[in-house]
C-alpha cells in the first residue's frame, strides 16, 4: 500500500523533532545551572558582606578592620576563580552534550544520503530513473558540502568554548 508520505520521512521527522526538543532541554538545563550558581553566589556574598560589616562595626581597632578587609579581598579573588571554574564546567558539559547529540544525529540513517537515494531508486516510478539520477547527483554533492560544514561548525564550536574558557 502506497502512502503519500514515505515511512522513512516520518521516522526522520520524528527523530528530528526529538533531537530538537532534546537539545532545547539540555540548553535550558545548562541555563538553570548557571542561574542556580549565580543565586548561590549572590546569597553567599551578601551573607559574607553582612558578617564582615557587623565585625567591622563591632571592632574598636581600625587596624583589625583593615586586616579583615584585606583578608576579605583575598578570599574574594579565590571565590571569583572558583565561580568561573564552575561556569566553565557547566558550559563545557553542555557543549559536550551538544556535540554528542550532533554526532548521533549525523550518524542516523536519515542523514545518509546514499541510503536515502538507494531507497528512492528502488521505489522510483517507471521512467523516473532520470529524475532519481538528477537528485542523487545534486543531493550527493549537497551531502558532501554538509559534511564539510558540520566539520567546520564542530571546530568553530570547540574554538568558541576554548576562547570562553581562556577568557574566564
Amino acid at each position: 500500500m502506497n502512502t503519500l508520505i514515505p515511512e522513512q520521512t516520518i521516522i526522520a521527522t520524528k527523530a528530528s523533532l526529538e533531537t530538537t526538543f532534546g537539545l532545547a532541554s539540555k540548553a535550558f538545563q545548562g541555563f538553570e545551572k548557571l542561574i542556580e550558581l549565580n543565586a548561590q553566589t549572590v546569597k553567599m556574598t551578601l551573607a559574607e558582606a553582612q558578617e564582615f560589616a557587623a565585625k567591622s562595626v563591632a571592632s574598636k581597632e581600625p587596624q583589625a578592620a583593615f586586616a579583615g578587609q584585606a583578608a576579605q579581598l583575598q578570599a574574594g579573588v579565590q571565590k571569583a576563580q572558583a565561580y568561573w571554574k564552575h561556569v566553565n564546567e557547566i558550559v563545557s558539559s553542555t557543549q559536550a552534550e551538544f556535540e554528542a547529540a550532533a554526532k548521533n544525529v549525523f550518524k542516523q540513517p536519515s542523514f545518509d544520503a546514499k541510503a536515502f537515494f538507494a531507497n528512492m531508486s528502488k521505489n522510483a516510478l517507471p521512467g523516473g530513473d532520470a529524475i532519481t539520477a538528477f537528485w542523487k547527483s545534486t543531493f550527493g554533492a549537497a551531502g558532501q558540502t554538509a559534511s564539510v560544514a558540520y566539520a567546520a561548525a564542530t571546530k568553530a564550536t570547540k574554538k568558541v568554548g576554548e576562547t570562553a574558557v581562556s577568557d574566564a
